[in-house]
C-alpha cells in the first residue's frame, strides 16, 4: 500500500453529492473538514471527521451520518466488491473505498430538480425491504451453495400490483434525454422494455429504467424529458413485477449489454425523495406476520433475510463478522425458510463465522405484554433449532428434511421497545436451523 495523500477533488460528483476514492490512511479535504479513512473491517469503514471516530457500513440499505456540516456514507468498498462476480457494477471503486460527502446543510438532491421515479397518485408505498437492494449479496451461495454469485445491479422497487397495467407510474427523475428504448422482441420476457435517460445537468450521469413495460412507453429515442415527466409502467420479470432502477456514471453512451457498468450508489439519495429528508424515523409494530424467503411474486421479494434498520422496524441483528449482512436462505413451492447455520455461505467468498451460537431476530414494537409463535425447520434439509422469545424458552427441534413445525405460543413481555426471538443453531454445524414465519401480537 502506497503512503497515505490528500484528496481535495471528488472522483465525480452528482446533485448535491460529491464521491471520493481513498485508500485507507487519506485524508480528504471537505468544507474545511478532515475526514480520514483509517481502516475497513469487511463491510465496515472507519472514518475520522474532524478528530471523531465513526464506523459505518457499506450503505447498500443504510443512512448517512451526520457530524457538524458533513453528511457521509460509504457508497462501496473492496471487501464488498469482492464477493461480486460481476465486477463492472462496482467500477467506480478505485481504492479502498467510495465515500460520498455532501454539506448537511443542504439536501443531497435538490428537490425543486429532482423527483422520486415512481407516481404517489395510485397509493404507491415503498417498503424498502425488496432483497434486491444496493449491491445485495445475491445468487446461489445466499441458500448454502457455492456457485457464482453476484451483487444487484441498482434498486428494485416491488409494484406486484402493476404488471401490465396502467398503474403507479415512473417519471423522469429530473430533467433529461431518452437515450434509448430497447424492446425484448421474442421469448417470455417479450412484454419487457430498458430504458435510458443522460441527465441534462450532467452528461456523464445516466439512468437505468429496467424491466418495463413495453406497450405504456410514453416517450422515445432522442426525447427531452422534464422532471417528473411520464415514462411508462412495469412488467417485471417471469416472476414478480418491479422496477430495476439504476444510476450510472460514464463518459460514454453505455450500450444494453453494459447499462449497469458502473453503479452509483444512490440509496440515501432515494430515501431523501421519498421522504423529503434523511432522519432515521422509527417503524414500530403492535401486531404482525413475518414470512421469510416466500417466493417474490407472493410478497413483492422481501425476504426479510437483510439486517435491522430502523425505518424497516425489523430485521437481523448483525454485525461486521458478516460482509453480506444478511442471512442465507431456501425457498421451494411457495414455502421458504431463512437458513441459518454457525458458518454462513460456506464453500464462497463470503464465508462467515458467527462468533455466537445463536442469529436474533427483532422487532420493533410498543413495551407491553404479547403473544408469539414461530414455524421452524428447512424445507429441503434437515435441521436443528432451539427458539427463545425474550429469553423465554419455546422449544428445541431435531426436523427432517422439508419438515416445518409451529413452536407454542408463548405470552412474553416487552420491555426495550425490541421483540427478540433468538435461534440457537448446532455448534458444530452439521445441522442447519430454520425460520419460515412469526406472528404475534400484543396482548396488553
Amino acid at each position: 500500500m502506497g503512503s497515505a495523500q490528500l484528496v481535495t477533488e471528488p472522483d465525480f460528483s452528482w446533485g448535491n453529492c460529491h464521491y471520493y476514492n481513498a485508500s485507507v490512511g487519506d485524508t480528504i479535504k471537505f468544507k474545511g473538514e478532515d475526514i480520514v479513512l483509517l481502516g475497513i473491517k469487511n463491510h465496515y469503514n472507519i472514518l475520522s471527521i474532524d478528530n471523531d471516530t465513526i464506523e459505518i457500513k457499506v450503505s447498500r440499505r443504510s443512512l448517512p451520518t451526520s457530524l457538524n456540516r458533513v453528511r457521509a456514507f460509504v457508497a462501496d468498498n473492496q471487501n464488498v466488491k469482492k464477493l461480486a462476480s460481476n465486477k463492472a457494477p462496482h467500477g467506480l471503486l478505485k481504492k479502498d473505498a467510495l465515500i460520498c460527502l455532501s454539506d448537511n446543510q443542504d439536501l443531497m438532491l435538490a428537490p425543486d430538480s429532482f423527483s422520486f421515479p415512481v407516481s404517489y397518485n395510485d397509493g404507491f408505498n415503498w417498503n424498502m425491504n425488496e432483497d434486491n437492494h444496493m449491491f445485495s449479496f445475491q445468487g446461489k451461495a445466499c441458500n448454502g451453495g457455492n456457485d457464482e454469485v453476484k451483487s444487484n445491479e441498482g434498486i428494485g422497487i416491488a409494484l406486484t400490483d402493476a404488471r401490465g397495467i396502467e398503474k403507479h407510474w415512473l417519471l423522469a427523475i429530473e430533467d433529461s434525454k431518452v437515450v434509448w428504448v430497447e424492446e425484448q422482441k421474442d421469448g417470455r420476457n417479450s412484454k419487457e422494455a430498458c430504458m435510458l435517460l443522460q441527465s441534462n445537468s450532467n452528461p456523464s450521469v445516466f439512468y437505468v429504467y429496467d424491466r418495463l413495460y413495453a406497450n405504456t412507453i410514453q416517450v422515445k429515442d432522442g426525447q427531452d424529458v422534464r422532471t417528473g415527466e411520464l415514462l411508462g409502467t412495469v412488467w417485471g420479470d417471469e416472476k414478480w413485477a418491479y422496477l430495476q432502477l439504476a444510476v450510472v456514471k460514464s463518459d460514454t453512451i453505455p450500450d444494453y449489454e453494459n447499462r449497469y457498468a458502473n453503479c452509483i450508489n444512490f440509496f440515501p439519495q432515494l430515501y431523501e425523495l421519498y421522504f423529503k429528508n434523511t432522519f432515521n424515523f422509527t417503524k414500530s409494530f403492535t401486531r404482525g406476520k413475518v414470512d421469510f424467503a416466500r417466493p417474490p411474486q407472493s410478497n413483492g421479494n422481501r425476504k426479510n433475510l437483510l439486517a435491522f434498520e430502523e425505518y424497516a422496524g425489523m430485521g437481523w441483528d448483525m454485525g461486521a463478522w458478516n460482509t453480506t449482512d444478511k442471512v442465507m436462505f431456501c425457498t421451494k413451492s411457495e414455502r421458504g425458510n431463512a437458513r441459518l447455520k454457525k458458518v454462513l455461505f460456506g464453500g464462497s467468498d463470503a464465508e462467515c463465522r458467527n462468533p455466537k451460537n445463536y442469529f436474533e431476530y427483532e422487532i420493533n414494537v410498543r413495551n407491553g405484554v404479547y403473544r408469539v409463535r414461530a414455524q421452524v425447520g428447512d424445507v429441503e434439509q434437515d435441521s436443528w433449532q432451539k427458539i427463545e422469545y425474550e429469553g423465554v424458552e419455546a422449544s428445541t427441534y431435531d426436523l427432517d428434511a422439508g419438515e416445518l413445525k409451529w413452536t407454542s405460543e408463548k405470552v412474553i413481555r416487552v420491555n426495550d421497545r425490541r421483540l427478540t426471538v433468538r435461534i440457537y443453531v448446532d455448534p458444530e454445524n452439521r445441522k442447519v436451523a430454520g425460520i419460515s414465519e412469526i406472528v404475534f401480537q400484543q396482548a396488553y
